[in-house]
């Protein structure tokens, strides 16, 4: 399964990441170039998004928005990023799973909201202390809960991340120091995808692209 993978190497991104901004007090630990060569940057954020689904797969499908979340972890290393975020928001309904044997119009009230979830490298092609620009691709999966037959597809991923950081705290133990501070994210992300389903001996088969505009407040350590 997509999801049990993209968890275990989560976990895996989540051990690394402790192991690696605990540094020493007079570790260098700015995310500013002119600063340090390199630092350890780690960032858990959530918001909201808007989006919908475009491709001819929309002749089988109906998508409409319901109420949408974003979770978004990072660990970045230098200019280096790895994601993982975890969303859902978008209802893709089955027009032709409404034809009163499979479903009727009394079961639309029983549609879900559709996850997504990916893990993806960036590379901050700029940046400085206050603002970063971030593109990234990655894989991921698509969750569509029909509230019959659900369906999993994996995902291709482009998209990117803007950063504003909104100011910091300088935190400082016998063993550890740190900097923590609060940040804006407007993120875009494109799911490339390929829908696939069979009913009453018909195949329904088409590429699909998703895309999510999101806006987030994060907490950063760095």
């Amino acid at each position: 399964m997509i999801l049990d993978k993209l968890k275990g190497l989560l976990i895996s991104i989540l051990v690394a990441s402790a192991c690696l901004w605990a540094g020493p007090a007079d570790a260098p630990g700015n995310s500013s170039d002119s600063d340090s060569d390199y630092w350890v940057d780690l960032a858990v954020f959530f918001g909201s998004w808007a989006g919908t689904t475009t491709g001819s797969v929309n002749k089988y499908l109906d998508v409409k928005m319901g109420v949408p979340l974003l979770f978004d972890f990072e660990l970045q290393l230098s200019r280096v990023a790895i994601g993982f975020y975890y969303g859902f928001g978008l209802i893709h309904s089955l027009p032709y799973l409404y034809d009163g044997v499979a479903l009727t119009e009394n079961d639309r009230d029983k549609e879900e909201t559709d996850e997504s979830l990916g893990l993806t490298l960036g590379y901050a092609v700029f940046n400085t202390p206050y603002f970063e620009l971030q593109p990234f691709i990655g894989f991921g999966g698509n969750y569509f809960n029909n509230g019959l037959d659900d369906k999993h597809f994996s995902t291709f991923i482009m998209g990117g991340n803007v950063d504003i950081r909104l100011g910091a705290n300088h935190v400082k133990s016998t063993d550890v120091a740190f900097e923590l501070g609060f940040m804006l994210r407007l993120k875009y992300i494109a799911e490339f995808g390929s829908f696939s389903d069979k009913y009453k001996d018909h195949e329904y088969e088409d590429n699909y692209i998703n895309h999510i505009f999101a806006i987030s407040l994060g907490i950063a350590i760095w």
